[in-house]
């Protein structure tokens, strides 16, 4: 199973829109994906027409409040495709994580319970640099190469100086985090949203900066109207408009994540 943390202390660079069309992209392929709306604010579970399902919650099941079925913490979107939604308990639970011993850790352990289950993980993360973000990153650490998880974080970023500044800290975090747990994560690289080369040279001199950065750009999406509209639709970009420059950008990037979905798709 691969573990996806769309991940940026930023908000309003397009996480939510790079989880739920990287994870359908993944779900095209024939994989079983799961996504997880990891932020309390909850824009995926907005943007991809899932209702919260009240009782059952993630953050219950986390803090050992709640045990039932699976069935009745994800919703399916698709063949593929399955939803695990916010709730109203999601405000409480990284204030309520400081006291539970290896809270870094609390959501890794769920994700081992469905590895049976599932292909893919896409964890749509919060704004943020506290617990619920240091959670997604730690599920993604590198493991031995055998194991049956492995995990990569993904960046979104806008073409804009704040958007520079924010990658910084959260850099700085990741570090941080790192050595605290001696742990190493896998930067697969960043995504540029909502990009408009008419915007002039800040635009343009930060996507350079950006594609000449270590970490590297992994995939570069327009400011086009099929994404407002698809997130007014709640559905995916891939649904509504398939065969348009951003479906077709978000299936290359899925490749691109996954090199073996490009040998599947090819027998």
């Amino acid at each position: 199973m691969r573990i996806y943390a769309i991940a940026n202390q930023k908000g309003g660079v397009g996480k939510t829109v790079t989880t739920v069309n990287l994870a359908a992209a993944l779900a095209e392929r024939g994989r079983r994906v799961l996504a997880i709306d990891w932020d309390p604010q909850g824009h995926l579970t907005e943007a991809i027409g899932v209702e919260v399902t009240p009782g059952a919650s993630l953050a219950r099941a986390l803090l050992g409040q709640w045990s039932g079925e699976l069935s009745e913490l994800v919703q399916q979107v698709n063949d593929n495709l399955f939803v695990i939604p916010t709730s109203d308990d999601m405000f409480l639970l990284e204030p309520q994580m400081y006291g539970k011993a290896g809270r870094e850790y609390l959501l890794s352990r769920f994700l081992d319970t469905v590895v049976s289950i599932f292909d893919d993980v896409v964890i749509d993360c919060p704004p943020s640099l506290g617990a619920l973000n240091d959670n997604a990153l730690v599920a993604t650490r590198k493991r031995p190469a055998d194991d049956q998880v492995q995990g990569k974080i993904v960046i979104p970023v806008q073409a804009e100086d704040s958007s520079i500044k924010a990658l910084r800290l959260f850099l700085r975090q990741m570090t941080t985090l790192q050595e605290a747990l001696n742990v190493e994560f896998e930067v697969a690289g960043m995504t540029v949203n909502m990009y408009d080369g008419r915007k002039g040279r800040i635009a343009t001199s930060t996507l350079e900066a950006f594609q000449t950065h270590p970490i590297g750009v992994i995939g570069v999406f327009k400011d086009l109207k099929e994404v407002r509209e698809s997130w007014r639709l709640r559905t995916t970009v891939l649904e509504h408009a398939p065969a348009s420059e951003t479906a077709i950008g978000f299936r290359k990037l899925a490749d691109r994540l996954d090199p073996e979905l490009v040998t599947a798709a090819a027998s």
